[in-house]
C-alpha cells in the first residue's frame, strides 16, 4: 500500500501502477497488482472509478482521515483535488431523502479542468 500512498494525488490504472512499480524495480506481476488493488477496494482503503467515456478502471487511495470526501479530477493533467464542501453534503442528503439513493461519497468524482490547465487552454 505504500506505493499507492506515494501517488495519492491522482487516480491510476492497473497498467499505470504496474508500470510505475516496474520502473522502481518491483518484480510483482500485473495480476498480483490487480488483485491487491481489488482487495484494497473491498477493504475500503482504495476508491475505484471508471474513467470518463468508459475507459479502464482507475484506483486511488482513500484518505483515512476523510473517508467520505469526493474528488475533482483534471481531465488535462490528471491531478486530483478534494471535493469536501457543504454542497456535496447537501446533495448527498437530498438524494437520500428525496430519491431513496445513498451516494458513495468516496467514489464521487467530478471531471473538469483545474485552474492551471484551464488558463493554459485559454492562451
Amino acid at each position: 500500500m505504500g506505493f499507492i500512498e506515494s501517488h495519492a494525488d491522482r487516480y491510476l490504472s492497473v497498467d499505470e501502477l504496474f508500470g510505475l512499480m516496474r520502473g522502481e524495480g518491483s518484480t510483482v506481476g500485473r495480476t498480483t497488482t490487480y488483485r491487491a488493488l481489488e482487495s484494497l477496494v473491498a477493504s475500503g482503503s482504495v476508491a475505484k472509478v471508471v474513467a470518463p467515456g468508459g475507459g479502464e478502471s482507475r484506483y486511488r487511495l482513500i484518505d483515512p482521515s476523510r473517508p467520505d470526501e469526493g474528488q475533482m479530477v483534471c481531465l488535462s493533467c490528471g491531478k486530483v483535488f478534494p471535493l469536501d464542501c457543504d454542497m456535496l453534503l447537501r446533495l448527498v442528503s437530498h438524494v437520500r431523502s428525496e430519491h431513496g439513493f445513498a451516494i458513495e461519497q468516496s467514489r464521487t468524482v467530478l471531471y473538469g479542468y483545474c485552474d492551471v490547465c484551464a488558463e493554459a487552454a485559454r492562451r
